[in-house]
């Protein structure tokens, strides 16, 4: 396991700013990539007035739904993803520390579409808030973190999408009665590589939690510790070391951004490590593509939102 480590934090210091996600891969980007901006230079300026882009594009990575540019702290998607586009005008200038912080989203004028014949399908703006200081480079999710975002997509259970606010309180509940209970812990011994996952379901059934906060103590442990492991379960101690693990911080936050999505009428599912990324210290999402939306309205135009201002101002 340590060398495991040392592995990947010796990938992630050799990972330069000329390297971005690319069709969800880490790819090395040419000089000429970096500066290229495939729509015309009108089109360009109407975006960048609208979005309220300032400076010269820089190219992020692109998928298979669009491509992404930085222009200073903020980040523009140019995406043929309908779902990804009505998701994001759900969440618009709705902030959360663990989802990327949408800006503005608008469909592009039908006649800059047909003079960009690189993008012609590509139809959506999306203008949000770069996450991290690097796309692809010590921002990505660490080892420890992709094996979390993964274990909770292999697991799509709905207490991810209906995550109690008061997750570290939970917490601090079933550790007080840990702690005040050592002699009912210690029944029950689990054998070595025996799950334990009835024995903690029975323990935490004699807590004063609620059924909501239970399911997400037991699920988020499972998805952090897993229920093998005897030294995890058998003492107070082995249970209170186990609830300290900071894997129980990264389900945490990746359920807080899913419940809030689903709140908001987004119901996310696509979740893997390359639609994560760190944020001063927060695992953030950053892609909320191939969503199904439950209220869904109309984005305008680019046009339509230009003219708009104009006549505010």
């Amino acid at each position: 396991m340590k060398l495991l480590f040392e592995n990947w934090r010796k990938y992630m210091n050799e990972t330069t700013a000329h390297k971005r996600v690319v069709l969800n891969e880490l790819t090395e980007i040419a000089e000429e990539q970096l500066k290229e901006f495939p729509l015309s230079e009108e089109e360009l300026e109407k975006i960048k007035a609208w979005g309220e882009l300032e400076g010269d594009p820089l190219f992020l990575g692109s998928g298979t739904m669009g491509s992404a540019y930085q222009f200073g702290d903020l980040v523009l998607k140019v995406t043929k993803d309908h779902a990804e586009a009505m998701a994001a005008k759900a969440i618009e200038g709705e902030f959360h520390p663990n989802v990327y912080k949408v800006r503005k989203v608008a469909k592009r004028d039908p006649r800059d579409m047909e003079r960009a014949e690189k993008l012609s399908k590509n139809a959506y703006l999306i203008v949000y808030d770069l996450v991290g200081h690097e796309i692809g480079g010590p921002d990505l999710p660490n080892m420890e973190q992709q094996n979390i975002i993964k274990s909770i997509y292999a697991n799509p259970r709905g207490i991810f999408y209906n995550w109690p606010s008061n997750f570290d309180e939970i917490k601090n509940i079933f550790s007080e009665w840990v702690s005040a209970n050592p002699e009912i812990v210690e029944q029950d011994q689990i054998a070595k590589f025996k799950s334990h996952e009835e024995k903690l379901g029975s323990l935490l059934e004699q807590t004063n939690l609620n059924k909501e906060e239970l399911e997400a103590l037991k699920r988020g442990w499972g998805v952090a510790i897993g229920f093998y492991g005897a030294a995890n379960i058998n003492s107070s101690e082995g249970i209170l070391n186990a609830l300290q693990d900071p894997r129980f911080n990264y389900v945490n936050e990746v359920s807080k951004g899913l419940t809030f999505l689903e709140e908001h009428g987004v119901h996310f599912k696509d979740l893997k490590t390359t639609n994560v990324m760190n944020d001063d210290g927060n695992l953030v999402i950053i892609d909320i593509g191939k969503s199904y939306v439950r209220d869904k309205g109309e984005i305008p135009t680019i046009g339509e939102l230009v003219g708009a201002n104009n006549r505010e101002i």
